[in-house]
């Protein structure tokens, strides 16, 4: 099973760079293909300022060039984008191959600098799971990443890989890596996040994204431009890291606490 990271900054409403990466997936032999957050609108405090009307506009048109791309390259698309309805802003990562299909995020950011909890609206619901071919696969986003209670979901669901739609800025590759690292370790799954590169002002997106081994290791990293990296995913490795550390069978045993 192979999936494909999209590393890149805003992606225009034009699909020729959409299926340049899409293809070049597709050549690769990938079922599944991640892009980062804020590529297909602009960033957050970007949006903040814009009429709502225009932002519908472009997610309308971002979804709808995407289905065509995923139906001509047979490929399932994940990608983050915000969703309106009734006047109503969420922040969603949409599911695009046949079907179109949208999680909601639960945990956005309260920040006064980058203050999602205060601008979206909220629809409750459980993180998105699905199947391709015999992978199992849990989508959330970067800053859900944060919160044990996802990946406690993933893991009780028997998730083989955790995809993490991001943007990551101010430095803070080295702690990222450091917490999926061991979050991969621990429950023995892929991890793989697709971070955003590109400016907003003094902000710099850096990129860097990586997927892990089911024992924490790095498969591969990108730089800090725009760039495609194919993850080849193996359901023998995720075994093989149960058997050898055991620790979610001792975790079993423990139940007096």
């Amino acid at each position: 099973m192979k999936v494909a990271i999209i590393q890149s900054d805003n992606l225009p409403y034009d699909k020729a760079k959409l299926s340049f990466f899409m293809q070049n997936a597709k050549n690769e032999g990938a079922k599944l293909i991640v892009l980062p957050e804020y590529v297909l609108n602009r960033f957050f405090k970007e949006i903040e300022k814009m009429p709502i009307s225009f932002v519908k506009n472009q997610s309308n048109q971002q979804i709808k060039h995407l289905k065509h791309l995923a139906n001509i390259y047979n490929l399932t698309v994940i990608a983050p984008v915000v969703k309106i309805v009734n006047n109503q802003k969420y922040k969603t990562i949409v599911k695009i191959d046949k079907n179109i299909k949208y999680y909601y995020q639960q945990a956005l950011m309260p920040y006064s600098h980058w203050n999602e909890e205060k601008f979206f609206d909220k629809k409750k619901m459980s993180p998105m799971i699905f199947k391709i071919e015999n992978f199992k696969f849990g989508v959330m986003f970067g800053f859900e990443a944060h919160i044990n209670k996802f990946w406690e979901y993933f893991k009780e669901k028997k998730v083989d890989s955790v995809l993490i739609p991001s943007i990551g800025t101010f430095n803070s590759h080295k702690r990222w890596l450091e917490i999926f690292k061991t979050k991969a370790f621990l429950n023995h799954f892929y991890v793989i996040r697709a971070n955003r590169t590109g400016r907003y002002k003094e902000w710099e997106f850096y990129g860097k994204s990586f997927a892990l081994s089911p024992e924490g290791e790095v498969l591969n990293m990108l730089g800090n431009q725009e760039e495609i990296a194919i993850i080849k995913l193996q359901k023998e490795k995720i075994k093989e890291a149960k058997k050898e550390w055991k620790f979610l069978d001792i975790e079993k045993l423990i139940k007096h606490f």
